[in-house]
This record gives C-alpha cells, structure tokens and sequence, in this order.
C-alpha cells in the first residue's frame, strides 16, 4: 500500500479542534474558565488533578462501550481533556468551592467510527457537559453528577499503564496521522527501569523514557542500520516513528491504547498493546 492510499484511510488529521456533535450553551452567570476565589477550591483542584480518569460505564448513567475506554483528564482549574469512545476532546472547566464542577466549550477531533461508539460519544459529552458536582472523598474514586446525571471514573496511573509492548497503529507524516504500513510491525516497548526498545519494520532502536503525571520525554540512542527496500516507504516511516517519538511531550493511556501528543496537544502516534 503506498503513501497516498495511506491517507485515505486516516481521518485523523493535525487540524484544530472542532465543535463536537451537540455542544450545550454555558451558563451565562458563571463564564467557563473562570476561577472562584473560594477557599475550598484549592483542595478541590489538587484532588481532581491528581490523577486521570477512566470511566466506569456500570456505575454511569450512559453506556460508554466495550472496547474503547473513556478518559478524563483535568489540567489545573481552567481545563479538561480526555478520550471518548472513538475522539480525542478538550474543554473548559470551572471549580466552584468544596465540589462544584462545570464543563463546557467542549471540542474533538474527526475520526469517524461504528454508529454505536459514535451514539456513546455524543452521549458521554453531552452529560459531561451537564455535570455541576464532582464527589472526590475517595482518592481512588471520581463521581460527577447533575439532576439525571452520574458518570462515575476510577484513578489510573499513567506510567504504570504505559509499561508494557505497544503495537504502533499510527505515525504523524506531516500534516496527517498515517495508519503504519501493510507488512511491517513497529513496536515500542517501554520498561519499567525506564528503559525503551523500538523496532521500526526495519532498525531497531534502544533509549530511555520518563514519565511525570502525563509529561512524558523520550531519548532515542543506538539504532542498527540496515537499510530497507520493501515495503515500500518502510525507511521514511521508521524516521516518523522516530521523529514521533522525540517529539512526544505528553501521553494519553488508557488500557489498550497509548497517543502521544506533542507540546501543542496534536497527535504524534498511536499504538495498541500487544
């Protein structure tokens, strides 16, 4: 399969967020983003950052999905991001006193997926978008609620779930995440000592990796250097995955599935455990 054709088959492309399917008007007594000056907040903010969130779909009102795990991710008191069922999303988030919680401004990437999973998306950011309190009594726990609404997470680590073998599903070429080539098999296996082997579908690579919260950094050294001609374009995708890789500023994980994001926020690759 060559280059172009690959193209086609992503939809993931390195454009800015867009407005996702329904998006509900914020309230306009309380602008999205601001910060209250109430002196529970700081603890409400230290408890919701502390961790990422996965969403547990049987202690929730919507039905998330059997595949694809849902994120939650605060960054401070100004902003939320994540993963939904088939997108990538951020949004803006207001903290009020001990538990009040508002998210809105919600925007995501493009991918289109099954009808289900899409039905699942919609549904999870919209109630996202309803939620006005947020119960974090338990460290390990996240409840958000509203009249009708419960979406109920659990505390994930992310560098213990990035250890592991992760297969490489897609690269940044440019513009445009590509889907990796038909007849080779990148894999990133990153180590808990921190250490780190890639193999491209040509070389091989060792380096080093570091995790803290979901800043990660990764320094590629030694490579073997053969030189590849089949498939075609396997030696301008191993330099993606190596300019993917070094790029890499922060990580979403989720059982299952790793994206890396550069400084900006937009996709450098994609993988899959196994």
């Amino acid at each position: 399969m060559n280059r172009t054709a690959r193209r086609s088959i992503r939809a993931l492309l390195l454009l800015p967020a867009v407005t996702v399917l329904v998006a509900l008007a914020a309230c306009a007594d309380n602008p999205v983003g601001s910060r209250s000056a109430t002196a529970g907040l700081p603890d409400l903010e230290q408890s919701l950052t502390a961790s990422e969130w996965l969403l547990n779909p049987a202690d929730s009102s919507v039905a998330g999905t059997a595949t694809d795990a849902v994120t939650l991710v605060f960054t401070g008191a100004t902003e939320v991001s994540g993963s939904g069922p088939c997108n990538r999303f951020r949004g803006t988030v207001t903290l009020e006193g001990d538990d009040g919680v508002r998210v809105g401004g919600i925007s995501a990437t493009r991918m289109g997926c099954e009808p289900d999973v899409m039905a699942a998306e919609q549904e999870y950011l919209e109630a996202l978008e309803q939620v006005r309190t947020a119960d974090v009594t338990d460290p390990d726990r996240l409840v958000l609620t509203a009249e009708g609404v419960r979406l109920s997470f659990a505390a994930i680590d992310a560098g213990e779930l990035v250890v592991g073998s992760w297969s490489i599903t897609a690269v940044r070429d440019g513009d445009a995440v590509l889907s990796t080539l038909e007849g080779t098999a990148p894999v990133a296996r990153f180590a808990a000592d921190g250490g780190l082997v890639v193999e491209t579908g040509c070389n091989s690579a060792r380096g080093t990796w570091r995790i803290e919260g979901r800043d990660v950094a990764v320094d590629l050294g030694a490579t073997t250097l053969m030189e590849c001609v089949e498939p075609a374009g396997v030696m301008e995708q191993e330099a993606a995955i190596a300019a993917a890789l070094t790029d890499a500023s922060s990580v979403d994980v989720r059982p299952g599935a790793l994206t890396l994001l550069d400084g900006s926020g937009n996709i450098v690759l994609t993988a899959r455990r196994g």
